[in-house]
């Protein structure tokens, strides 16, 4: 038999619980059917993110290891994560040699427990128990079989053959001390812990479906639910026929003292002489918190009263009410914790009674109202469609401030929907005064009720009084999903933007685009109407928050379109310009890029600027590919260069190639020409190049080619000095630069003394001569220096 366990979580669950399953554990996850859930797929990255509910499927190598054992499985069992030691489920199954092997789904291990001398036949049913210590094993032999869950000790033997020799229909267990059987023909069997049984006439029903639960059992037929449960011991010994329990005393005492009758005084006094009144006045009251008949519970209920009243009026035995209080008159009483529970139990009573009314139908044993809680009462009643008693229990209970606001909104949506006919300021007025218990001023308090009961007013069809809602409501925390929910998209992104709240900001594009699909016949359609009204309608936080999301995404036809429709085309431009940065795209391909970039910003009436800067650039790409092709080198003109790397390129291969040297700098003039490159630009990039390139005879060259170069000559006397070249060579630019000064400072950082010191002289600055002598250790130098001061002096 092939198996596997299949375990159905939500975002209630620990989202690391999955990880910790078998490595061939399979995640099942719900698809997005609906145009609109792709698109939002798609476009706010959905598919990474974890939906409400999936499932986690681990199969079982159950089938391969029945095949090598030689037997079959005949049922199976499922024993929670909660109730094991890995927190994982583990699975149960009884084999057709009497044995019952379990299957670790961490690990899929098997192990055969081999209780094959507890158990002397096959098992066809078993059921766990709900605190998962017991077992429950039926098998074809009709023997009921109570084991534990590590088939160490045995617990009950029961014999059904002489009811039914056939497997029975359903087997469950009766809160955890009884279990529940059911036969068609023979109805259904309660077995208890000790081999007590009792049947119930269930005979020839059709639908029968038995439910375990915490501490009872509800049997469900078509026509009626019961609650099967097994009478508590403490309340069996309290109402047994002859019973001598203190509590039992106490009972009958009291009935006495209804009936008037003397001696309930004398009795109720040996009560307390035993010492066991606290615990007769406990087990009443404990007992009738489990009962379902009103008149038992206020029987009960009056004896412990009688009890602790009794105590109160006996000084003798100490008060079980409580005592005196530090108050100086004496008068103050403060409760005992039995007064206290004895309060609660009334209380707790009081609710269920309610809620047993049929006209509620939410049915609960006391055990049941406790695991639960009372704030859960009021969540199950909101969902019963109860709210008013929701309301009224979280009052009485006095439970917190939250839990009340969320049943008085509960109450107060259900008027708004109940009430279509009435005028939407009215039908609010009334609403803001079950919110406000009876008040008519908004709170603060109350802040995300208001929200809550415009959501549901939204659902009814009645936005009007949504709107009057949502005027009062201070949270936006809950303004803003309430106004989504009502189509008020525009409003809630106006409020996220208010409160700076970039998550909210970025949470209703999304549900506006979600809504936007869902309405639209096909994608483009709904994506249309989505941008058209973000740009349109929304603030302009809105509009930056999803373009800098757009931004992010690999394909920039979304942020295009965005840019585009809302008539930025220096940005969209821009960002169409960016693209062709990829060093991975070929040539062709970047200058398509860019002429439909230079397309985009024609759009615009401002982008001239940009318009002819790209067509240049598109210009040099295709310059730059002439000259790849022309000369056959990449150095020539490297890829990705700009305008003035390219000429520097060009310069430093004519270095390499002396044949077409010649070419390639006429080249360099009619790039410089065609791109209006400046003058002094180009003749500072060609000194520089050349300098770089070692190429000095096209440096004088281009120094002889104009009697007065437009940058002068001290650039060539820089490149000559940082090129290291001969002292005549390097004056020969020197003196034809025009100013003394500069020649001075040239023919010092040329360390040519001599001439720095004769343009000194020229200058008739003596501080000059002085450095040059100062700085030159040649005697020759000194001389002439001191030589040429002296002169200055005389002159």
């Amino acid at each position: 038999m092939q198996s596997a366990v299949v375990e159905i979580l939500d975002d209630h669950d620990d989202p690391s619980y999955a990880n910790g399953a078998h490595l061939g554990a399979r995640r099942i996850q719900p698809t997005a059917n609906s145009v609109a859930g792709r698109a939002a797929g798609e476009m706010f990255g959905g598919a990474d993110s974890l939906p409400p509910y999936y499932a986690v499927v681990t199969p079982l190598p159950t089938a391969a290891y029945a095949k090598e054992q030689g037997f079959s499985f005949l049922c199976i069992a499922v024993l929670p994560r909660f109730h094991t030691n890995s927190r994982h489920p583990e699975v149960f199954l009884s084999t057709s040699d009497n044995s019952v092997v379990i299957v670790d789904t961490v690990t899929t291990d098997i192990t055969d427990v081999d209780c094959r001398q507890r158990i002397k036949a096959p098992i066809v049913a078993m059921s766990f128990a709900p605190n998962g210590r017991f077992l429950a094993c039926f098998t074809q032999s009709s023997i009921l079989t109570v084991i534990s869950t590590s088939f160490e000790t045995k617990v009950l033997d029961f014999d059904t053959s002489e009811g039914s020799k056939s497997a029975p229909q359903d087997m469950q267990w009766c809160g955890e001390d009884s279990v529940v059987l059911h036969w068609r023909k023979l109805g259904v069997l309660m077995v208890g812990p000790y081999g007590d049984w009792l049947r119930f006439p269930y005979e020839n029903i059709e639908n029968l479906h038995i439910i375990p639960e915490i501490d009872c059992c509800r049997v469900i037929t078509d026509n009626a639910v019961d609650i099967l449960q097994r009478v508590p011991p403490a309340t069996a010994a309290l109402l047994r026929i002859g019973s001598i329990e203190p509590s039992a005393l106490l009972l009958d005492t009291s009935d006495a003292f209804d009936r008037g009758a003397p001696t309930s005084d004398e009795t109720a006094r040996a009560i307390v002489k035993t010492g066991m009144l606290l615990e007769a006045i406990e087990t009443c009251t404990d007992a009738a918190t489990r009962e379902h008949d009103p008149a038992t519970q206020k029987r009960l209920l009056r004896a412990a009263s009688f009890g602790m009243h009794f105590s109160y009026k006996d000084s003798s035995s100490g008060s079980l009410m409580g005592g005196s209080t530090s108050s100086s008159e004496g008068d103050g009483i403060m409760p005992s914790d039995v007064a206290i529970n004895f309060a609660n139990a009334a209380r707790k009573l009081r609710i269920l009674n309610s809620l047993r009314d049929p006209m509620v139908g939410l049915v609960l044993t006391a055990s049941q109202f406790d695991h639960i809680g009372p704030t859960g009462v009021v969540a199950r009643l909101v969902a019963f469609r109860r709210p008013a008693l929701a309301a009224s229990i979280a009052k009485y209970l006095n439970l917190p401030r939250k839990v009340q606001l969320f049943a008085r909104s509960a109450k107060a949506s259900a008027y708004v929907v109940s009430n279509p006919n009435k005028k939407d300021s009215e039908t609010a007025e009334e609403a803001i005064k079950i919110i406000n218990e009876g008040g008519t001023q908004a709170s603060t308090a109350n802040s995300g009720g208001y929200s809550s009961v415009a959501v549901a007013a939204g659902q009814a069809g009645r936005p009007g009084v949504a709107n009057l809602l949502l005027l009062l409501e201070s949270s936006v925390a809950d303004k803003v999903p309430a106004l989504i929910s009502t189509g008020s998209f525009a409003d809630a992104m106006a409020v996220a933007t208010s409160a700076r709240d970039s998550e909210f900001i970025f949470f209703t594009l999304m549900e506006f685009e979600k809504a936007c699909m869902a309405s639209a016949s096909d994608v483009s359609k709904g994506q249309s109407s989505f941008l058209s009204t973000v740009i349109s309608k929304f603030t302009s936080e809105g509009f930056n928050t999803l373009r800098r999301y757009l931004e992010t995404m690999p394909d920039i036809k979304s942020n295009m379109n965005l840019l585009l429709r809302a008539q930025k085309s220096v940005d969209a431009g821009s960002l169409m310009a960016k693209r062709s940065h990829d060093p991975e795209m070929s040539v062709g391909e970047k200058i398509k890029v860019l002429a439909e970039a230079s397309r985009i910003f024609g759009l615009g009436k401002d982008t001239a600027f940009h318009k002819a800067v790209t067509d240049e650039q598109i210009d040099l790409l295709k310059d730059q590919e002439v000259l790849r092709t022309k000369y056959d080198t990449e150095e020539v003109a490297p890829t990705g260069a700009s305008l003035m790397q390219t000429i520097v390129a060009v310069i430093h291969y004519a270095a390499k190639s002396k044949r077409e040297s010649h070419k390639l700098l006429g080249d360099v003039d009619k790039i410089g020409r065609k791109f209006r490159v400046p003058e002094k630009r180009l003749w500072h990039i060609k000194v520089k190049a050349l300098a770089e390139s070692q190429q000095w005879p096209q440096l004088r060259i281009l120094a002889d080619s104009k009697a007065k170069p437009p940058i002068g000559f001290k650039p060539f006397a820089v490149a000559a000095i940082r090129g290291k070249q001969s002292p005549a060579e390097i004056t020969r630019y020197i003196e034809r630069v025009s100013s003394g000064e500069s020649r001075y400072d040239l023919y010092c950082e040329a360390g040519v003394w001599k001439r720095a010191g004769e343009e000194a002289f020229k200058l008739r600055d003596t501080r000059r001569i002085a450095s040059v002598r100062s700085s030159c250790n040649s005697a020759e130098v000194h001389k002439m220096c001191d030589e040429l001061l002296v002169r200055l002096v005389n002159m």
